[in-house]
């Protein structure tokens, strides 16, 4: 890309799907000279689980979390933690 057309790199996207948005349609390599570079640390201790779930049960979860505005992903862990608990 010609240094003079290219884009400037908001100062900070509205969200990570206007992030990606922009990184689809740009190449890191046209905006080298300006990044910083920077350390960081991750502790990642959450795991993804796969289970089979009847589909039935599935939709009465999505509408109890829609009607209690979470992710199908919170409702379920709300659930969990409670009758594990």
């Amino acid at each position: 890309m010609d240094e003079n057309k290219k884009d400037p790199i908001p100062d900070e996207f509205a969200s990570l799907e206007e992030a990606g948005e922009f990184w689809d349609t740009h190449s890191a390599a046209d905006y080298w000279e300006e990044m910083e570079e920077v350390e960081m640390e991750f502790n990642i201790q959450r795991r993804t689980f796969l289970l089979p779930v009847q589909d039935s049960m599935y939709q009465r979860l999505r509408k109890k979390a829609k009607k209690e505005k979470r992710s199908v992903e919170e409702m379920l862990d709300m659930l969990l933690e409670r009758e594990l608990a």
